[in-house]
């Protein structure tokens, strides 16, 4: 059965374009004004009028939502993922088309929605459950399980204007999601919680999931996307480009940012060495998706121009902290790996096992030089890679934070 039926859904904002100077004095701002009466009223209304541009947020959307499902909503900044849940959540209206929601819809779009910062905790978990729907009775019976979630017990008289955010999306978070509902709409909020709260309220869908509600997921967090989710809808600038299964969409998403890259191609270097191309290849020839339990492959083309004996050539692999992980290196102190010493074009490769990865977003850095002297290439190559996995949201195995040397080999190809 569709709990949600779209048709033709569009929704227009109309942007004012009036010069205006930041700094003027109250002086200047009251002429401005009166000369804009004065050209309104007598002369010519079309010297005051600020231009205006029509912008289509969302354009022509139609699709439908099947009960249970749990679908992630995907597209880069400004491609239309908020107005979207709010038009869905009734809080704008749309400009053109046709929405019908069959049940119960609680939505979490904004951190503190409808709390009030000089009532404490325990006020709050009421007014806002009522807000929300939720009748008194209702309210009492979850009211223990929503303040054990939000662990908030040490604070539950005080005030939340003292609270922090992160207690604030706990809150919300544990209010929305104990509402009996049919539809489930979370926007970006969990961006602000720690990893631990994350996990803890993707578990809390997939139960609610379990249960038969649908949800509406936005993040950009791809992981957490993939765990959760059985199809996405991705938007680019405000149009459906795709309501596919998630694996599809996701791809459609990764592809469609910049910072996706598992290739780079040039010429760099100096009068010892050139780099002309460095690939991470796929698993896979269809999927640029990493999973863990597969291995992956880095290859480098370089060309030896002039051998040194300090020439260093390799790679260093940064989390998404921007924290080196992992390193590797070769130069010609090593008695196994004295390409660097050879004249001419090199296709050099190291293989990577990917379960050595926490699932997250990772760089390799190519990094060469003359040992102690100086650096050739710093920062000029980077390639762009995500490890997902497909088992569970917790994993033993990874890359120690401090760092690691992966304990490869190169291999001259």
């Amino acid at each position: 059965m569709n709990i949600v039926e779209i048709e033709n859904l569009s929704k227009k904002f109309v942007i004012s374009h009036e010069q205006q100077n930041p700094y003027a004095s109250l002086k200047e701002i009251l002429t401005g004004w009166g000369c804009g009466i004065k050209n309104r009223l007598l002369l010519n209304p079309s010297e005051s009028a600020p231009t205006q541009e029509e912008f289509w947020a969302l354009n022509d959307i139609t699709l439908n939502i099947e009960q249970g499902d749990k679908i992630a909503i995907l597209g880069r900044n400004g491609a239309g993922k908020s107005t979207f849940l709010k038009v869905l959540s009734r809080i704008i209206e749309p400009t053109k088309g046709r929405i019908r929601i069959r049940g119960r819809v609680s939505s979490l779009l904004e951190v503190g929605t409808g709390f009030h910062p000089d009532l404490t905790g325990r006020e709050n978990i009421l007014l806002n459950g009522a807000i929300m729907g939720m009748s008194y009775r209702e309210m009492k019976q979850k009211f223990d399980e929503i303040v054990a979630f939000a662990d908030i017990e040490k604070f539950l008289d005080t005030p939340i204007k003292r609270y922090s955010s992160g207690m604030y999306m706990r809150l919300g978070f544990a209010i929305a999601a104990h509402l009996e509902s049919d539809l489930l709409i979370v926007d970006e909020v969990l961006a602000v919680g720690d990893a631990q709260f994350q996990e803890k309220c993707l578990k809390k869908m997939n139960e609610i999931g379990a249960q038969g509600t649908t949800v509406l997921f936005v993040s950009h967090n791809v992981n957490s996307v993939l765990a959760l989710c059985n199809k996405g809808i991705f938007l680019e600038k405000g149009v459906l480009k795709a309501y596919e299964p998630i694996q599809e969409c996701v791809s459609l998403y990764t592809k469609s940012c910049p910072a996706a890259g598992l290739e780079w191609k040039g010429n760099i270097g100096d009068e010892h060495i050139r780099l002309h191309q460095t690939v991470l290849l796929k698993p896979r020839d269809d999927s640029e998706f990493f999973y863990h339990g597969e291995s992956t492959r880095l290859d480098l083309d370089v060309e030896i121009l002039k051998p040194h004996p300090d020439l260093l050539l390799g790679f260093s692999i940064l989390n998404s902290r921007n924290l080196v992980i992992a390193r590797s290196r070769l130069c010609d102190h090593d008695i196994d790996q004295q390409i660097v010493s050879r004249l001419g074009h090199h296709r050099l490769s190291f293989d990577l096992d990917l379960d050595l990865f926490h699932p997250g977003e990772y760089r390799i850095k190519i990094d060469c030089g003359l040992l102690n002297q100086k650096k050739i290439i710093e920062d000029d190559v980077m390639l762009k890679f995500a490890v997902y996995s497909k088992k569970s949201l917790k994993h033993e195995s990874g890359v120690d934070k401090d760092g690691i040397s992966l304990g490869g080999k190169w291999n001259k190809i």
